[in-house]
């Protein structure tokens, strides 16, 4: 058997794959979220003055019961301050929060 006729289509699938998942999959998947959620594709960011300061992903109060207890904000004198989110090592019942 001639290697050239086993390598050839090997490697021009291997090609062939790798622009399609590196590439055009990964852009085409962006650009649909872009359209479609604007906000939240571009990292749900906190504009002041037209400059990012935060995201409203991370810094979030958890009041619901439901929900695991987050860790303790450490960004005083404002709680759960985005632009300046943090962590203690202090517990969620810990007299000092």
């Amino acid at each position: 058997m001639n290697t050239e006729k086993i390598l050839r289509p090997a490697l021009v699938l291997f090609a062939v794959l790798t622009l399609i998942t590196g590439l055009v999959y990964p852009l085409a998947v962006t650009g649909v979220a872009q359209l479609a959620f604007p906000s939240q594709a571009a990292g749900s960011l906190v504009l002041r003055d037209g400059k990012p300061v935060g995201s409203t992903l991370i810094g979030q109060a958890f009041n619901d019961p439901k929900h695991f207890w987050g860790r303790p904000s450490a960004t005083a004198p404002e709680a759960y301050n985005a632009a300046a989110s943090g962590g203690a090592n202090q517990g969620p019942l810990n007299p000092a929060l």
